[in-house]
């Protein structure tokens, strides 16, 4: 088996796991993807270079995984040493669509917006338990293992977080 026939094979198997598993340790929503790129592409570099497959892929792609969040915040940590952010560009960061109904209503693109910047001002632990639950489809146990928290405290950010859209969005639904 080639380089690329045993990456494909490795994707297919870890894609879900690696992709929550960073989901899980990264320090911001948005870098979720470019690191999972990044993980990939050094896993077919690495897989290329190899005479045998990796005899545990999941092992296999942990490592990369870890090393891949390593170099990335190394890299953004010594980017942010040299370029002073402002307040502006923090603000006009996006955190990913969550997609989820509230109260069963249909909620304009105004109120997205404000309910995106109201998760955007929650603590990342938050977030990521959104991200998980609403974009990635886990379960409550799943997150609470991912994140190393209590599945109470999963349902704590989720329902708190869910009660507050509710109040802020009581009376304004069409």
């Amino acid at each position: 088996m080639n380089g690329r026939e045993q990456f494909e094979e490795i994707y297919m198997q870890t894609k879900e796991m690696i992709y929550n598993r960073i989901a899980a340790k990264c320090y911001a929503i948005d870098d979720v993807d470019d690191i999972f790129q990044n993980t990939y592409a050094a896993a077919y570099k690495a897989l290329c270079k190899l005479q045998q497959p990796p005899a545990n892929a999941e092992a296999f792609m942990m490592l990369i995984a870890n090393r891949q969040l390593m170099k990335y915040y190394s890299a953004v940590r010594r980017l942010k040493e040299r370029i002073v952010m402002r307040s502006a560009d923090l603000e006009e960061q996006d955190i990913p669509d969550v997609s989820f109904s509230v109260e069963d209503s249909v909620i304009d693109r105004a109120a997205v917006e404000e309910i995106r910047a109201l998760l955007k001002r929650k603590p990342l632990v938050t977030q990521k338990v959104f991200f998980l639950y609403y974009r990635r489809g886990l379960t409550v146990p799943e997150i609470a293992g991912m994140l190393q928290i209590s599945v109470p405290s999963v349902k704590m950010h989720l329902y708190r977080t869910l009660e507050e859209i509710r109040r802020k969005y009581r009376g304004r639904e069409t």
